[in-house]
């Protein structure tokens, strides 16, 4: 009889280790599930082209302007009357570019650098906008130059200087953009392809 017993303590034993390997191995298959249900919605609902609303000010007039966004990657802006309207980009559509000629200016070295050299491009989804770009390349020009001449190297050797340094000059050409008819948030971004100060 006491042999008996130590069987059935056995079994019992290596059940209870069974049936909470099961219980692991389900909870380990649960949660992939719900991880790969919840990252494929989120893939799912950028793919599908999902339209969503968003308003902007305009800041000149205080008009509340709306915005459709179809993926992630670019952005269709309803325009305004006011301003150029452009044909809204492909759905996917990759950006366009506008490069300009290096700048190369003497500005505030502190004693430290004197020329600061920038090569810089800027980022718009409309294509439309690249070729009106060219129109106003002297007036960029000019005011990009004179934005430059005035930053210091103390501003510019931070590690957020060269950042500041671009919503400036974003900031700058989009005021440009809007004097000329130009809804000014067609134009995205600008980057730095140079950005050296000696």
């Amino acid at each position: 009889m006491a042999e008996e017993v130590q069987v059935v303590e056995k079994k019992s034993g290596g059940g209870l280790i069974i049936v909470l390997l099961i219980i692991m191995i389900l909870l380990i298959v649960g949660v992939a599930v719900m991880a790969f249900l919840l990252l494929s919605s989120d893939k799912g609902e950028n793919k599908s082209g999902k339209v969503v609303e968003e308003q902007h000010v305009d800041a000149s007039h205080g008009e509340s302007i709306p915005e459709k966004e179809t993926s992630v990657a670019n952005a269709v802006l309803k325009i305004s009357e006011k301003y150029k309207q452009y044909e809204p980009p492909e759905p996917g559509a990759a950006p366009q570019y506008f490069a300009m000629k290096p700048f190369v200016v003497n500005f505030k070295g502190e004693g430290k650098a004197r020329f600061l050299a920038v090569t810089i491009k800027f980022m718009t989804h409309y294509p439309q906008l690249i070729d009106d770009m060219e129109s106003y390349r002297p007036m960029l020009r000019n005011d990009i130059t004179g934005l430059l001449r005035v930053q210091t190297y103390t501003e510019m050797y931070k590690d957020d200087g060269p950042d500041i340094l671009r919503k400036k000059i974003i900031d700058k050409a989009k005021v440009i953009l809007e004097k000329q008819g130009i809804f000014p948030d067609v134009l995205e971004d600008v980057y730095f392809e140079r950005f050296v100060m000696q």
